[in-house]
């Protein structure tokens, strides 16, 4: 038997009582957000690793270019200043990955007396576009050291 028409109103207010559907409407709202804070935690997480990565490398780097006689790279670094940059440089795109043009390493060229600094720079991409723009974060790590020299 066919129901009697009931008013618009009356049929729309029993829309609006209705619970189902509720539950995937919910989740279709915050899905966007969840993706963007997995998405977040994510991308901060790799940044992290990465300084590490990078902090161990200009220390291990330090470490090297304080023993070696003539710590300065003006125009062109000395020979063991230059191996202590090669070592460096060589940890931090072993242990990250990145691409040698992304990392940038050179000694500190004014450390205070006595001392010797080890600086890289790396530029360093956001993996996914997503809901971020993409863009190139900059992370820089400096290690000081007393200069033994041999």
């Amino acid at each position: 038997m066919p129901r009697p028409r009931e008013p618009f109103a009356r049929r729309l207010r029993a829309l609006g009582e209705e619970e189902s559907g509720a539950a995937i409407l919910e989740f279709a709202l915050l899905l966007p957000i969840l993706v963007a804070l997995v998405y977040g935690c994510f991308e901060v997480g790799r940044a992290l690793l990465v300084r590490q990565a990078m902090e161990g490398a200009v220390r291990a780097g330090a470490r090297v270019l304080a023993r070696v006689p003539d710590p300065v790279c003006d125009t062109a670094c000395a020979p063991g200043a230059a191996r202590a940059v090669r070592i460096t440089q060589g940890q931090i795109r072993d242990n990250t990955g990145l691409p040698p043009e992304a990392v940038t390493v050179a000694p500190q060229p004014d450390p205070p007396a006595g001392t010797v600094a080890m600086q890289a720079t790396i530029a360093f991409d956001v993996l996914f576009p997503g809901p971020v723009p993409f863009k190139r974060w900059t992370l820089k790590a400096r290690h000081q050291e007393p200069h033994i020299g041999e």
